[in-house]
């Protein structure tokens, strides 16, 4: 009976390791290599840029991304509209017919003020629906282009600009800590495939854990302070709302 233990305990050890390598270490590798690569060409930039407008929409991550890209990019053509000689509401109606922005506000924006009311009152009325602290940045910051002149238009590209470093900033965070994401991941299923082990090939330390309260008190405290550790280090890299 120890010997059949031994085997089972073995077997799905090497299970358990293999399916870590397989999920996390395998595709880590890959990525690695062809980073490497694109460097050389000098292709990452671009191929950054593409990956991120075909993520899901799902993750926040992605949505994140996603959200900025289309905002500096209706910023952008807002103030390329506003230096070819037309109204700040012409320009942000044409602007959003050309571009991919999906916000509702915006939208609503548009409406607004193509029906003939300010800005400052249409950005006060929407900036209270606004979830998000870079909508209601971008918001303010056609507030301040509509009340005319060539600040105005400086302004949109300046916070066209702030946006797309705050999306670069994000990315380049999510790369650095994905070693320390990858080393949580191991760290926190090693204990798992330990007391598995100790459960499958010693009768004293099966009985302690399985027939006695203090063993399941045991697995409910490690359970939760491995989840608990996980959830910590996943909020701490995660991209902040600024």
């Amino acid at each position: 009976m120890r010997l059949i233990f031994l085997l089972l305990g073995a077997a799905s050890f090497a299970a358990l390791v293999f399916s870590i390598g397989t999920w996390y270490l395998q595709p880590l590798l890959f990525r690695q290599i062809v980073l490497r690569r694109l460097n050389r060409q000098g292709l990452i930039a671009r191929l950054t840029n593409k990956l991120t407008k075909r993520q899901k929409s799902g993750s926040k991550h992605s949505a994140l991304l996603g959200q900025l890209s289309e905002l500096s990019d209706l910023l952008d053509a807002t103030a390329r509209n506003l230096r070819l000689g037309k109204s700040m509401a012409s320009a942000l109606k044409s602007a959003t017919e050309t571009g991919t922005i999906k916000e509702p506000v915006i939208g609503e924006l548009v409406a607004l003020t193509t029906r003939g009311e300010s800005f400052a009152e249409a950005t006060k009325r929407l900036s209270p629906t606004a979830k998000a602290n870079d909508l209601i940045f971008a918001l303010r910051t056609i507030d301040l282009a509509a009340t005319g002149g060539v600040g105005g238009v400086l302004a949109l590209e300046r916070a066209a600009i702030v946006l797309r470093e705050r999306s670069t900033n994000i990315n380049d965070r999510q790369m650095q800590a994905s070693q320390a994401m990858l080393s949580t991941k191991v760290l926190s299923w090693a204990p798992v495939a330990v007391a598995g082990w100790l459960v499958a090939t010693s009768s004293s330390v099966r009985s302690f854990l399985i027939l006695s309260v203090s063993g399941w008190v045991c697995i409910l405290l490690g359970l939760s302070f491995n989840y608990v550790g996980r959830r910590w280090m996943q909020t701490i890299v995660a991209p902040a709302q600024a």
